[in-house]
């Protein structure tokens, strides 16, 4: 297979663009799109925008063929081509046609309502057109010529052309800035509200270069229409793609070229806010804009109610062929026995051999059956659960106001929004809950804790560090630097400094210096400088250094200012590099203080290099001076060991990591959010030259070498730091959510809470939930971490890795068998690997944790499991990489058997140290393994792979943008109202669903049941016992409004009954409603109920034979019409027995004829 990799190659020669693609070959390294000013070597992408799915001329062929997918009306179309047949149909074929047309026609007209919306807005993106002032001034739109056009349409857009964008104005394209109004500095801020949901406006700033040691924008000469006439602009990009958080080009100019990333990027559908203009290169046109390529359907899921629906009607067209072929048998044996005695109907009878009456009668009952198969049920399912969906949104219980991370309120207040009705009934069955932590079950607004800062000189009374605790004294340290006279940042030395002022001041430094936020611009916050940013961590972290006297002012492309103490000191970003969850940490290198002179910042003669860090714990003590690391020995154990390449900091391996090793441990179990700071000055100037000129030729690079490039530059600038404290933010938990986990878990429901953070952390917050009671309850610690020894590592020479293998392999069989012997392929050189997993596997493993959970589980006491990812790592099938041998495979799949079993067993689960790819790979591989319905629900872009996994995704809005509510299902305001759409409308749905469905088949039912038995009065003939046009219209008119309503309307018990008492939940889940019993039940009343009308009216009619006026008895016609009169009227009386719940929609339906009423008045019975 030859994998297709592709880039493009952008020129623009001040004429409109053009690009050409071609694929990839083994002589060609790339492939290449190009954009020239000559567009006839090229074809032409347009920016025209088509997502409806029809034209007028092709609407009615391509719905039909849609529509004609469904098995269910390529039945009924079958039906009808029989029914058409001359001789067949015992009735008028209307009655096969009508029904059919009637569907598809619904069906059509839906279509064409959803066509038309969007028809009408791909004619408002396409027909826009370039923004003018309100005298007539053109704003923007598109360069040609020098010259600026701003009647050029959207769709006329394309690739390589040069646009202006106003301020205030939807961008057209996807664009490269090149230059906008902020001429010092060219930034541009975009609100991308229509892609992620995020209000924040997000900065993006135009190429940058650096020649004589001077950085300056490398297209700041184009600022005005003209300065592009006959430029030449060369840009090499990678392929279009739906990721909005990453893009890489290399943008050339003038002999120049600078690597460009999504920092240069402006999305299609981004708004251009608190900049005048800009201007920018098209990158990608219409449907490959990244807007485009994230309006994607999600992939359909079907609910359990779909699936039973479509087993029932497999049964019914099994019964239905059998009844065909009885009735085919019944018909010949009557010929056979009447057509000597029957002189009256001997024609008929000879007309047919024994072959071809069966024959034709097996066409006539396939059609005079056909009735079993309610064709209107489709149509009135598909009515009833938009219904339901429209309720869901409306509900005044589930509504809220959103605040943002400094407490605003967030435009008004939503409520539920269902993005997809088809899984309504699904919300009742629900048996595991994935849930995320940070901004689903917490509010996502930090709050600054406690931190702790490293003290070299033994100021405090323990020796080692201080340790304060903002929330109860916020200027603890602003109250130390005014009595230590500190007016200036720290010195660049070598060494690790000895003066602990220095260690508070990188502290100070490092939260006001590492991020990435801007500063808020509004009216609300005039008197006081308020952050805004991407990570309210960030907002956080800023703000305690604000209060305690190192203030960040302000920010450019270039450079930041913060205030030290009320004295300003600029400093000159060098480099940035962007926190990654593969690293779990970001950095920024920084030089300064710098002066502003007319060359741009000069440094002063105590300036310095230094590099300011910030990040888990695990990968920040990982790299540092005097690194210490927890290792697992061949035994399973943990151990402290020195990381051999780190450079020696006696101070912190003897002193703080002790320290700061217990107070990260303290503060995780308490519930707070951990981070560890640090920094190193960078004193040898050429080194950092050399990395600096390695850190650019990465960024230039595109695709996947980029990628690759740019970790091998972050690790070896990431190394040999000094780690100066750390940091605890508090994140609390949402309204109500201890009561609704608590609700949950007693309605049967295992929730399993998924997080990025550390066990202690993780542990606190659930105990915070009741997700987990420590003192009550049976916690299973599962701990299996994967030996350093026996891991994976391509770096090795390959017979060591062969023995890595053995060693590896060995370890799991031993781990999934703590008592069995040794298997004959261990070799001796594997033996200690195997009884180590045999170690493990006897400690705080499965065989324990089961026996444990058992336990619990026979005294009623309840019970949870504690992980993390790497133990996952080792239990989720395939397993760890590398293994190979069958046995091992096998182990893997024991122990996952295992895990199944004790998550069976378990209330609940705490998940931790798990990555976003880990969330969705346990909601995938758990739900294939217990075929449960599984919820995951989220509030982040992390949590998009476990909501795309599960098969009822749940997005909350939160301050994480709208990533996880665009790809769930439905989307809450917080997490208690997860709580209502389950019990409330999860329930309601699963009810009138099961209710609408059954009373539909036992309508029709009851009409093949009395065909069936009128043909054992007409020598099974095929004779129809019905008028044709009252078998038409006694679907979609007589009995087809009290199932639609029902479906919409009818509750089986009180909705606070149904809120507030979880037993009612777990019964759902058992089939209450729709199993075989109700099926079974409903099924023997569509057979006894017409039985008995047919043999009342029979009885009545031969013995009592009623004649008109003109003295002629009554005939069939009238005889059927009084049978299905007293069907419909038997089958109407039903439905209002079985209805629970009456409001004056449905009496009057039923033939109440007063008008008005109030609109809400219910009764329960």
């Amino acid at each position: 297979i030859l994998k297709l990799q592709f880039l493009y190659f952008i020129d623009w020669g001040g004429g409109r663009g053009a690009f050409s693609q071609m694929g990839k070959t083994p002589e060609d390294e790339n492939a290449t799109i190009h954009v020239h000013s000559d567009k006839s070597q090229n074809s032409q992408t347009s920016n025209f925008i088509k997502t409806s799915k029809y034209e007028i001329w092709n609407f009615l062929p391509l719905n039909l063929l849609q529509q004609f997918g469904r098995i269910s009306n390529q039945y009924f179309f079958v039906n009808m081509c029989v029914a058409l047949i001359p001789g067949v149909s015992p009735i008028s074929p209307i009655t096969a046609i009508f029904p059919l047309v009637f569907v598809l026609t619904v069906g059509a007209a839906k279509d064409a309502y959803e066509d038309y919306h969007r028809h009408k807005d791909d004619k408002k993106w396409n027909s826009m057109a370039g923004k003018k002032s309100e005298d007539g001034t053109v704003l923007s739109g598109v360069v040609l010529e020098g010259q600026l056009d701003g009647s050029v349409p959207s769709s006329k857009i394309q690739v390589g052309d040069i646009i202006k964008i106003a301020r205030g104005e939807q961008i057209r394209a996807d664009v490269l800035l090149l230059s906008s109004s902020d001429t010092a500095e060219h930034n541009a801020y975009i609100e991308t509200m229509q892609l992620d949901g995020e209000t924040n406006a997000k900065v993006r700033q135009a190429a940058q270069t650096t020649e004589n040691n001077i950085t300056k924008n490398l297209t700041n000469e184009l600022v005005t229409p003209a300065s592009f006439q006959n430029v030449d602009l060369h840009v090499e990009c990678v392929r279009p793609s739906a990721n909005l958080h990453e893009w890489t080009g290399k943008l050339s100019y003038k002999n120049r070229s600078e690597g460009v990333n999504i920092n240069q990027f402006l999305y299609r559908g981004s708004v251009l806010v608190s900049t005048q203009w800009a201007y920018g290169l098209v990158l990608y046109c219409g449907m490959e804009t990244k807007m485009q390529k994230n309006n994607k359907p999600k992939p359909p899921k079907r609910g359990m109610l779909d699936r039973r629906l479509n087993t029932m009607l497999i049964y019914l067209l099994i019964i239905q062929g059998s009844i065909i072929l009885l009735m085919c048998g019944l018909s010949v044996d009557f010929q056979n026995r009447e057509i000597d005695d029957s002189w009256y109907i001997d024609y008929y009878l000879e007309q047919n051999s024994a072959a071809g009456t069966f024959g034709w009668r097996f066409l006539t009952y396939f059609i005079l059956l056909s009735f079993m198969i309610p064709i209107s049920l489709f149509v009135t399912i598909e009515l009833t659960k938009t219904a339901q969906a429209k309720l869901m949104g409306w509900d005044p219980k589930m509504v809220t106001t959103l605040l943002d991370a400094n407490g605003d309120k967030i435009g008004n207040p939503v409520g539920c929004d269902p993005r997809a009705s088809d899984l309504n009934e699904q919300l009742a069955v629900v048996k595991y809950i994935f849930s995320d932590k940070t901004g689903t079950l917490t509010e996502n607004r930090m709050a600054f804790h406690t931190g702790d800062i490293g003290s070299t000189d033994g100021w405090d009374a323990k020796g080692s560090g201080i340790e304060f605790e903002y929330i109860k004294k916020k200027t603890e340290l602003l109250e130390l630097l005014q009595r230590k006279n500190v007016k200036a940042p720290p010195l660049g030395v070598e060494g690790r400094s000895s003066d602990m002022i220095d260690n508070v001041m990188w502290y100070l430094m490092n939260l006001a210096l590492c991020h990435e936020l801007s500063i808020l611009d509004d009216d609300k916050h005039k008197d006081t400088i308020m952050y805004q940013g991407a990570s309210p961590d960030e907002v956080a972290l800023a703000k305690v250094a604000q209060d305690n006297g190192v203030e960040f002012r302000s920010r450019t492309s270039g450079s930041m200012v913060i205030s030290i103490m009320g004295t300003e000191f600029t400093y000159k970003i060098l480099d940035t590099l962007a926190f990654t969850s593969k690293r779990k940490m970001m950095s920024i290198i920084l030089q300064g203080p710098c002066e502003n002179t007319a060359n741009g910042l000069v440094p002063t003669k105590n300036a310095c290099r230094f590099l300011l860090i910030k990040g888990a714990d695990s990968s920040v003590m990982s790299f540092c001076n005097g690194a210490i690391v927890t290792e697992a020995d061949e035994q399973g154990k943990e151990q402290k060991v020195k990381v051999a390449t780190a450079k020696p900091d006696s101070w912190y391996t003897d002193s703080y990591y002790p320290r700061l090793h217990n107070t990260l441990s303290k503060l995780g179990s308490i519930g707070l959010r951990t981070l560890v700071l640090a920094y190193k000055p960078i004193l040898d100037d050429a080194a950092y030259e050399e990395w600096h000129s390695g850190y650019i030729e990465a960024q230039k690079a595109v695709g996947a070498p980029r990628e690759i490039a740019m970790e091998e530059s972050w690790a070896k600038m990431e190394k040999n730091f000094f780690v100066c404290g750390c940091t605890a933010i508090e994140d609390k938990l949402q309204d109500k959510v201890p009561e609704t986990v608590e609700h949950l878990i007693k309605a049967g429901i295992v929730i399993w809470m998924l997080t990025g953070d550390k066990q202690e952390t993780a542990e606190t917050i659930a105990g915070t939930a009741r997700l987990i009671d420590k003192q009550t309850w049976q916690l299973c610690h599962l701990t299996a971490k994967l030996p350093t020894a026996y891991a994976e590592d391509v770096n090795l020479p390959q017979a060591d890795r062969d023995a890595r293998r053995m060693q590896l392999e060995a370890w799991l069989v031993g781990l999934a068998d703590p008592i069995g012997p040794p298997p004959s392929w261990v070799t001796d050189a594997a033996a200690s690997a195997f009884k180590a997993g045999q170690a493990t596997g006897k400690g705080t493993f499965l065989s324990e944790a089961l026996v444990n959970a058992k336990k619990a589980q026979s005294t009623g006491q309840n019970c949870a499991v504690v992980t993390d990812g790497a133990t996952l790592g080792v239990l989720i099938p395939p397993g760890p990489a590398g293994i190979r041998r069958e046995e091992a495979k096998d182990a893997v799949n024991k122990m996952w058997s295992d895990f199944i079993e004790l998550s069976r067993i378990v209330n609940s689960g705490v998940l931790c140290r798990l990555t976003p790819e880990q969330k969705g790979q346990i909601v995938r591989v758990f739900q294939q393994t217990t075929g449960e319905t599984a919820l995951a629900i989220g509030d982040g872009s992390n949590d998009v792979p476990m909501i795309n996994e599960s098969f009822v995704g749940v997005g909350i809005m939160g301050l994480e943008g709208s990533q996880a509510v665009l790809a769930s299902d439905y989307a809450i305001p917080r997490f208690k109202h997860l709580k209502r759409l389950l019990m409330v409308h999860g329930r309601y749905s699963l009810y009138r669903n099961s209710f609408c469905i059954l009373f539909s088949f036992y309508k029709n039912l009851m009409l093949a049941a009395a065909q069936v038995y009128f043909s054992f009065l007409c020598g099974f003939s095929g004779q129809t016992l019905f008028d044709a046009w009252l078998l038409a219209f006694q679907n979609f008119a007589f009995t087809s409004l009290p199932p639609l309503l029902a479906g919409i309307l009818e509750q089986d018990v009180d909705e606070d009954m149904a809120e507030n008492k979880p037993e009612l939940y777990m019964e759902l889940r058992e089939g209450l409603y729709f199993d075989k019993r109700a099926f079974v039940s409903w099924f023997g009343a569509a057979i006894y109920h017409p039985l008995a009308i047919f043999l009342l009216t029979y009885s009545t009619q031969l013995n009592d034979d009623v004649g008109n006026e003109t003295g002629r008895t009554t005939d069939i016609s009238t005889y059927g019409t009084l049978i299905l009169s007293c069907q419909i009227t038997t089958a109407l009386f039903k439905i209002a027995l079985h209805l629970r719940c009456w409001n004056w929609i449905q009496v009057r339906e039923k033939g109440e004829k007063k008008r008005g009423g109030k609109k809400r008045e219910k009764k329960h019975a």
